[in-house]
């Protein structure tokens, strides 16, 4: 594309960073406040409509840095509008669930080409640590005090509902933990890396008080990969891949077994919940390749979803659709691993949004428009990488030669005259 001059480029950058720091922030707002109140559940409701109308003005603000293989993909986003659209009334859907794949490439694309610069990164990441912060405070004051004799610590305490739920608050906790520890990271600045530690520790207490195992077991394999050391990161960064590739072509056979044995419940009783899905899924052949109407299970006097984002991309879009989403992850992590220059930076951002699929098969954190920017934003931020020897002078370019806008007076000086 036809670059434009450095100065446009600069600001475009700074309101694209503002826009998608702005959307990451908005959905935040939304668990660390609550929608207990009308105007919060006006945000709430409207959210698939602000999330991409935020992303679209953020790529037409940065359509000359488009490459190909970016323009190819929003081809196939735009593709994939039209094409579900053919099914709305098999799969009981509007334009405003058509584009939910279009809106995970947009994402993705954004956080992708926008430059987040060192100090637009500091101030991401602070933002995040102050969003994880307000939300510990709000755990350990506000959630209900448990029976007598029974500490907050204690796993047997079953904490069923917050100011949202325990499983929506552990997802907030897991997505601003991960965005503040790997931003972190990327300054590549001593200090910076030393704040990651309290915030590991903070995850870990927040997701066990609220017995949120989904977001509790997502940290704990977040912490435990993103400690090795820098080099060993980079030395077995194709295992990422490999680990990429076997769980998304694996989790819908593994789904579909768990859901119909009868010895195994590793998911807390969600197993329940998938067999119902699955039985309603393949009553109608379409239904399994393009997506059916919204699924609900009632268990009591609970009416619940999915509770498994592979499962609910399998109902809105079908398997088109999963394979849709699996490709355009596996291409992204792919590509950023196979570069000889893979920074660690970029390697933690990879851990991070691998422990965010692990969490999405008990949630439905990867379907939503509320949580798209703020799960996906972690594969974008992974193709953001550090200048390459910032300080160091480049010999290699002859100085003493004048630039084109340089201009030098070669008349002869007296002393030139003179022969000396």
């Amino acid at each position: 594309m036809e670059l434009v001059k450095k100065s446009t480029s600069n600001i475009l950058n700074l309101i694209s960073a503002c826009i998608l720091i702005g959307m990451t922030l908005l959905c935040f707002f939304l668990w660390t406040k609550g929608i207990g109140t009308q105007g919060m559940f006006n945000i709430y409701a409207s959210m698939n409509r602000y999330m991409p109308i935020g992303a679209t003005i953020v790529l037409l603000l940065n359509f000359y840095r488009l490459k190909r293989d970016d323009l190819i993909w929003i081809g196939v986003a735009i593709l994939s509008i039209i094409f579900f659209h053919q099914f709305d009334g098999l799969r009981q859907a509007g334009f405003l669930q058509d584009i939910t794949i279009a809106l995970i490439i947009f994402v993705v694309l954004d956080f992708k080409l926008v430059k987040f610069v060192k100090g637009m990164r500091l101030i991401f990441a602070g933002l995040m640590t102050l969003v994880l912060l307000i939300t510990a405070y709000r755990i350990f004051t506000e959630i209900p005090e448990p029976a007598a004799g029974i500490s907050i610590w204690d796993k047997s305490n079953k904490l069923q509902e917050i100011w949202i739920n325990t499983n929506t608050i552990g997802s907030s906790v897991m997505c601003s933990s991960f965005l503040a520890a790997t931003l972190l990271q990327s300054l590549e600045w001593t200090w910076a890396k030393f704040l990651k530690y309290p915030i590991y520790f903070l995850a870990l207490a927040c997701t066990w008080v609220v017995q949120s195992q989904a977001a509790f077991i997502a940290v704990v394999v977040f912490v435990f990969f993103d400690l090795w050391p820098n080099f060993l990161k980079e030395k077995i960064k194709w295992v990422y891949g490999i680990g990429y590739s076997v769980f998304l072509i694996g989790i819908f056979p593994l789904s579909l077994f768990l859901a119909n044995s009868s010895n195994i419940d590793l998911f807390t009783g969600r197993e329940d919940i998938w067999k119902h899905f699955y039985d309603t899924l393949f009553k109608v052949k379409e239904q399994f390749f393009v997506g059916m109407p919204p699924f609900t299970f009632q268990r009591g006097q609970q009416v619940l979803g999915n509770h498994n984002s592979y499962n609910a991309t399998l109902g809105q879009f079908g398997l088109v659709g999963l394979v849709l989403m699996s490709l355009f992850i596996l291409y992204n992590v792919w590509l950023i691993i196979v570069k000889e220059t893979t920074q660690a930076g970029q390697l933690s951002f990879i851990i991070a949004f691998f422990a965010v699929l692990l969490q999405s098969t008990m949630e439905d954190t990867l379907m939503a428009p509320y949580w798209i920017p703020i799960t996906f934003c972690l594969l974008g931020l992974a193709w953001q990488r550090n200048p390459e020897a910032e300080d160091t002078f480049d010999y290699s370019v002859n100085v003493f030669d004048p630039s084109e806008d340089e201009e030098f007076d070669l008349r002869p000086t007296r002393r030139n005259r003179r022969g000396y």
